[in-house]
């Protein structure tokens, strides 16, 4: 999904606390990031060594990315957001006994199975995603993760049912103002039971999340009855138009776009109206079934903290400077970046 950028000044309103005056003062690094090592037979990165192959294209300077996790460095911008999503689905979103339902899993290293990556989330062998130039490949099996998505099933058969994924993911792509071959990501997933989606309905107890004989339609899939789907989806664009009134402020109109992902069926783009013209910010879907093989149903949606912002909303300053104002080693400058 390619997305056009948005303006910085939609960063803003994420950074109230502290104020973007102040950020200077308060990010720092923690230290340097640790060296990569890329010898003739091996690829040494996170002190794991993996041989290396026909296939590996990765580059000093990307390992040298790994492991900064700037989404988990106190007061840098995409931190702040990521804990302005989190409180939101913290506090709005609470299970028995009043813990927040949403586990988070901001941690999870950037290593993973070219299997997660991409079959996984039924993503063709044919699939031009898995291009050798458009990924970052330590060696045929393993490869720096393009998306969160790549721990989306681990996760399920763990036993959750709703999470939240942040991370950095690796993209080969030339640097302009809205791309940088590393960025950041945020999604979330949320699993539900027969009862846990129509309890609140009436007549809920006649309902079934599946039907048998079913066909796959431009509304469903084969194995999901209509109502489930369309129970479903009003809960998924509901959760994500809170979520953007949270993140945005009310009265920011948003509107759906139907789309496609290997792993989701109905899909659908978020598009958010700034200074009268349509931008994508999101995507979202029911998850494939086989994806979950449970007797549940489960929504998937992404955001992305792209670059210096977040929400897949490209909030950049219009210069490919502002990657180097990103990813300062000394601390965040507030202000600008020369370049």
């Amino acid at each position: 999904m390619r997305l056009r950028p948005l303006p910085l000044s939609w960063l803003r309103p994420f950074l109230q606390t502290p104020p973007l005056c102040r950020l200077h003062r308060c990010f720092l690094t923690e230290g340097p990031a640790p060296q990569p090592v890329i010898g003739p037979d091996s690829v040494e990165v996170l002190g794991h060594a993996y041989p290396s192959d026909d296939y590996t294209n990765v580059t000093p300077r990307i390992l040298g990315k790994v492991g900064r996790n700037l989404h988990n460095e106190k007061n840098h911008p995409l931190w702040l957001i990521k804990e302005r999503i989190k409180s939101h689905f913290y506090s709005a979103y609470v299970g028995r006994g009043g813990t927040p339902l949403f586990s988070v899993h901001d941690n999870l290293s950037p290593v993973v199975s070219v299997q997660q990556n991409f079959d996984s989330l039924l993503i063709p062998p044919t699939h031009p995603s898995r291009k050798k130039g458009d990924n970052y490949y330590l060696n045929r099996s393993r490869m720096l993760r393009a998306h969160t998505s790549a721990h989306q099933r681990e996760l399920v058969l763990s036993g959750l049912d709703a999470f939240l994924l942040a991370g950095d993911v690796y993209r080969r792509d030339e640097i302009d103002s809205s791309h940088y071959p590393v960025f950041h990501q945020m999604e979330g997933v949320r699993l539900y039971s027969n009862h846990e989606l129509f309890s609140a309905v009436e007549g809920g107890e006649d309902l079934s999340l599946f039907e048998g004989g079913g066909r796959r339609t431009p509304q469903k899939q084969e194995v999901h009855s209509l109502e489930a789907t369309k129970l479903l989806e009003l809960q998924l664009k509901t959760t994500l138009t809170r979520l953007s009134t949270h993140l945005f402020g009310p009265g920011v109109p948003v509107r759906w776009v139907e789309c496609f992902f290997p792993f989701t069926h109905p899909s659908f783009e978020m598009e958010v109206c700034f200074q009268g013209e349509w931008m994508e910010v999101l995507g979202c879907g029911v998850m494939e079934q086989e994806l979950l093989s449970t007797g549940r149903l489960g929504f998937w949606r992404f955001v992305w903290l792209k670059g210096g912002g977040f929400l897949e909303v490209r909030l950049v300053k219009g210069r490919q400077g502002f990657w180097r104002f990103v990813w300062l080693k000394g601390g965040w400058v507030s202000g600008g970046s020369s370049g």
